[in-house]
């Protein structure tokens, strides 16, 4: 396995090759703009949308769009749109930025936010004509229009290329005539400009389209459900959408005929890499509230921010919001660099943006898995430090709870996704884009030699973390590599297996992310470090359970016991950390300061 490289790496190349701490992007190095940005966010926030959060658990779905028209006004929904259809096009890094921040303060806003930026407005900047572009984008822009995307059909979820809603082309060969159903429809209540996926005929794929609702030429021709009852999210509006032999003209196709189902996936890698952000403010203010209370909350005479075990709920939330603001911003920078770097090589920003979210689609994924599954525990905790008050409607839990569990659901199952990075990483191997291969069989014959027993020096910063960080990416190739010579074509059929697989994937791209941006940016005694060494005592720990349950469900005999050594001297520590002591100093800061 390589040790360092200088270059960025490719996408899902990480898990063979280290980067140097210097190589890592992190919330440290915004620039100017970026955090002007990020405080006009913030004050919008604090004035426009927390005071209002009872009015958004009421399912106040006016609320939600005059909301909408504020962020439109203020120019946020247009960050990601050039300048030429009327946005302020700005980096992915400030995209990303944009979603964290305004995302935090409410489960229905975000969302509505999310829908109309990403799904909504991207298939048409990415895969629109000129004529399309500057028809809808400018609206979707400023917020005269708002955007909805109609993938999900009742029997077409995750295998989204079985929908059957069809168009027939007319006999003059002007129009198409759509009929069938789309459901789970985010902004379908307030929505102008609607992308939906339809098969043309007896086509293999289904094929993308754009329109406006108030163009049509029979409006009855294009109806909605009543609004969903939903568990969480609730002022999120959100409906099911019938095409009753719709006409739309020809021109209306977005992209190729049969290219619909690859559109649709490119706009999940962003929708995936900005979901992960969206979750991270709310995990931020998750802490805030429940370390606040914390400190207010007083029994047997103290406060029970006073007391090991509320310490170690605080100590890992803050923890889990260091790692995920690491890996989310480490990625987003990365996509950045290839956008300007696919750029610089003569391709349009649309296609180069296309392109660099292709090529991180396992980070993607990742991300998405992670920092979701990490913002559900997050909010599950933050009811257990409120105790019996945080099952209650008067306080905020509860509906940081309930907003916060679609988050696993939508931009494809979590489920769906630990499967894609693997599946994604293997067709990279596949394809020749990505040799997994070499360094697997190099790590089969390191097994078969005798372990070195020098005992290494680590008086460098952070130098055992990141050997260790080496040797754990020794334990995904060595699991994955084996499995995939015993299986070979079959192996996306081993779905347990993989999903071990991905999980020593997302546990190693968030440890390595955290480790490296601790040592860019703090010393050794900072809480940024503590909270990275904790985090990746707990990813030992994960990875150790996931790799041996794959190892003894696969391999047998004289491998399986290779293998098991193997994993042991990959995950062994030289000097073990005071997991009670990094607990205890990262709980102290935060308790001490407040919040998060």
């Amino acid at each position: 396995m390589s040790d360092t490289t200088t270059k960025t790496l490719k996408g899902g190349e990480f898990i063979i090759k280290d980067i140097p701490a210097a190589e890592l992007f992190s919330l440290e190095e915004l620039t100017e703009e970026q955090k002007m940005l990020r405080d006009s966010i913030n004050e919008f926030m604090e004035r426009d949308v927390i005071p209002n959060n009872k009015r958004f658990e009421q399912k106040d779905y006016a609320l939600t769009e005059e909301t909408m028209r504020k962020l439109g006004e203020m120019g946020t929904l247009g960050i990601a749109v050039p300048e030429a259809y009327g946005g302020l096009g700005m980096g992915f890094v400030s995209t990303m930025l944009a979603c964290d921040k305004i995302s935090g303060g409410n489960g229905s806003l975000a969302t509505a936010y999310g829908a109309h930026t990403g799904i909504g407005t991207l298939p048409i900047l990415l895969y629109g004509t000129e004529e399309q572009k500057q028809k809808y984008l400018p609206a979707l822009a400023t917020g005269e229009k708002f955007g909805a995307y109609c993938l999900t059909e009742p029997d077409a979820g995750s295998d989204a290329n079985s929908g059957k809603t069809r168009a027939v082309l007319t006999e003059d060969g002007k129009h198409y005539i759509i009929n069938g159903q789309k459901m789970w429809i985010s902004n379908a209540g307030f929505a102008e400009t609607f992308t939906f996926f339809a098969r043309i005929e007896d086509d293999k794929n289904i094929t993308a389209f754009v329109f406006n609702k108030s163009e049509l030429e029979d409006p009855a021709s294009f109806t909605m459900g009543e609004e969903e009852h939903k568990l969480g999210i609730r002022s999120s509006s959100t409906r099911q959408v019938f095409f009753n032999d719709m006409k739309i003209p020809v021109e209306n196709l977005l992209g190729e005929r049969n290219n619909g189902f690859k559109i649709a996936l490119n706009a999940l890698n962003a929708g995936r890499i900005k979901l992960a952000a969206a979750n991270v403010d709310g995990q931020r203010r998750i802490t805030s509230m429940a370390i606040n209370y914390a400190n207010e909350r007083k029994q047997f005479g103290v406060s029970i921010s006073t007391f090991g075990a509320i310490r170690k709920k605080i100590a890992e939330m803050s923890t889990g919001i260091f790692v995920s603001e690491s890996g989310s911003y480490r990625a987003a920078k990365d996509v950045e660099d290839k956008i300007e770097e696919f750029i610089a090589g003569g391709m349009k920003h649309e296609e180069a943006e296309l392109n660099a979210l292709a090529e991180y689609a396992v980070e993607c994924s990742i991300l998405k898995v992670y920092v979701s599954d990490l913002t559900q525990h997050i909010a599950d905790e933050g009811i257990q430090i409120y105790g019996g008050m945080g099952f209650s409607e008067d306080a905020p839990m509860e509906a940081a709870w309930r907003d916060s569990r679609i988050s696993r659901i939508y931009e494809g199952t979590n489920e769906i996704n630990r499967l894609l990075a693997v599946g994604m990483l293997i067709k990279k191997t596949m394809k020749g884009e990505l040799d997994l291969l070499k360094p697997a069989m190099a790590i089969g014959k390191e097994l078969m030699g005798i372990p070195s027993f020098e005992v290494p020096d680590y008086s460098a910063y952070m130098s055992e973390e990141k050997a260790l960080l080496h040797n754990l990416k020794k334990v995904f190739l060595m699991v994955a590599g084996a499995a995939l010579q015993k299986y070979m074509m079959d192996i996306e059929k081993q779905q347990h297996l993989l999903l071990n697989a991905s999980e020593i994937l997302n546990q190693i791209y968030m440890a390595e992310s955290a480790i490296l941006r601790a040592e860019k940016h703090f010393d050794t005694d900072s809480v940024q470090a503590s909270m990275a060494r904790l985090n990746l005592y707990k990813a030992v720990e994960a990875i150790s359970t996931a790799a041996k349950e794959g190892i003894v469900s696969f391999a047998e005999g004289d491998e399986q016991r290779m293998m098991l050594s193997g994993l042991r001297r990959f995950t062994k520590y030289t000097n073990m950390p005071n997991v009670v002591a990094l607990t205890e100093k990262v709980a102290a800061h935060f308790v001490e300061k407040g919040s998060y």
